[in-house]
């Protein structure tokens, strides 16, 4: 069983590894693992201590596997990223003569960048080989858990997977050799290498007010109008130059003899260019004038809108007219504009009502409000890797992650530099702790209350 614990040295983060080794035992592996740094490999110093020998692996602001997968499944371009990588490592190990069995494969102890992806791996010489086969098995049953069983063929490759490494036999550079992959490598694969946690960006419905619903669709009218409106700025250089043209021949009957032949041409010419030239001028001034009263009229917004056989009698579009026409199906109550019956107060049964649940900025300049209703919920400055994006610059890209247990909700640090608090007291790397009504909790600079 590895002895494993996270250490946090000012803004480095740690997992720590002890053995009982003295440094007189310590052999060419241990040398080329602290004196090096190799490719996909998690840089590596070792302490000797009353004859305990401790690896410090340095962590920071990198996820291990589960993070990374803890809420979304696993497709055939992200495995077959990782795999590339673990075989891509062994090369490396092998060109350096380190034994590839001391890879350390347990998904907790795999690593990546939030950004660019690339995985790094733990390489532990005083690895058993109970201990080795353990983490292939570990490996083994977390893709198996967490693969995608949309797609049959990953799915396949996964079992196959798991069914190989119950062999003492199997030998782990040959796990490639199960993705059927020809001359033509995947699409998915192309894409998972660039960026395969990219999400769509989702429109915020409450920060869409009536204005910007307005001059959309003004631009759409008068897209769908005026065909030649992107080419503005052409049409009114070619005015210019059609006008140019025909200074240019006036100027050569001006200057040259010419015969009554070439006159009548140049002056027939010359008419056309002049038409010509006024013609897209005016067309250009118009247009121009056109936009420039779309915009900065209020036509419409103060526009009665008629709903049925009544007309409502609102000075603006209402937030409902909004969200239709976004596409979105959101209900909002309709303001009655008449006399209103208000009736008796009931009385509200306090104990009936549910805990806020929610994480509430305190801090000056801190105006972020988190809901907790819907958990496991990671924080961080990094769209797209997170559910809640908080904009400041002490935020790691993957900060904490807030998870709701049997006994109640907690909060783990997630090797974030700047480290995660607890009513003051600062958690260690990759600590979870349990947090209650009333409790402070800080992230970087931003301080929340939790209710």
């Amino acid at each position: 069983m590895l002895n494993v614990k996270y250490y946090k040295d000012f803004n480095h983060n740690f997992l720590i590894i002890n053995n009982k080794v003295s440094e007189k035992e310590q052999n060419y592996q241990y040398k080329m693992l602290s004196n090096n740094k190799l490719k996909h490999l998690l840089e590596c110093k070792i302490r000797y201590v009353d004859e305990e020998c401790s690896f410090y692996y340095e962590i920071s602001s990198r996820q291990n596997l589960k993070s990374i997968f803890d809420k979304e499944e696993i497709e055939y371009g992200q495995l077959y990223h990782l795999l590339e990588h673990i075989k891509e490592t062994l090369d490396e190990l092998d060109h350096f003569l380190l034994d590839g069995r001391c890879l350390l494969l347990n998904p907790e102890y795999i690593f990546t960048e939030p950004e660019t992806r690339e995985y790094f791996f733990l390489y532990y010489p005083c690895m058993e080989e109970t201990e080795r086969q353990a983490a292939l098995v570990s490996l083994a049953e977390f893709l198996v858990n967490r693969v995608t069983h949309e797609q049959e063929e990953t799915m396949g490759i996964v079992y196959k997977i798991y069914e190989a490494v119950q062999d003492d036999k199997f030998m782990l550079p040959s796990i490639l050799n199960m993705f059927h992959v020809s001359a033509k490598e995947p699409e998915e694969i192309i894409t998972a290498k660039e960026d395969w946690r990219a999400e769509p960006e989702e429109i915020d419905v409450e920060a869409w007010t009536e204005e910007d619903a307005w001059e959309m669709k003004e631009d759409e009218k008068s897209n769908k109008k005026d065909g030649l409106g992107d080419h503005l700025p052409a049409i009114g250089i070619l005015a210019f130059l059609c006008a140019a043209a025909a200074a240019g021949i006036f100027g050569i009957g001006y200057f040259f003899t010419l015969s009554m032949e070439e006159k009548l041409i140049s002056t027939a010419v010359i008419i056309i260019l002049i038409v010509l030239s006024a013609f897209l001028f005016l067309y250009f001034i118009l247009n121009v004038f056109k936009r420039q009263s779309v915009k900065e009229t209020p036509q419409g917004r103060n526009k009665v809108v008629e709903m049925g056989e009544e007309k409502r009698k609102t000075e603006y579009l209402s937030k409902k007219q909004i969200n239709e026409y976004k596409g979105r199906d959101v209900k909002t109550a309709s303001v009655n504009m008449g006399a209103e019956e208000y009736g008796n107060t009931v009385f509200l049964d306090i104990s009936s009502c549910g805990k806020e649940n929610k994480l509430y900025g305190i801090n000056k300049g801190n105006k972020y409000h988190i809901d907790l209703n819907n958990l496991p919920c990671t924080i961080g400055k990094m769209a797209g890797s997170v559910d809640v994006v908080i904009k400041d610059s002490t935020i790691s890209r993957i900060h904490a992650r807030i998870t709701r247990q049997k006994d109640g909700v907690y909060v783990t640090d997630m090797n974030s530099t700047n480290g995660t608090f607890k009513n003051g007291l600062r958690l260690d790397p990759n600590e979870t702790v349990l947090i209650e009504q009333g409790d402070e909790l800080r992230f970087g600079r931003m301080t929340f209350c939790y209710r």
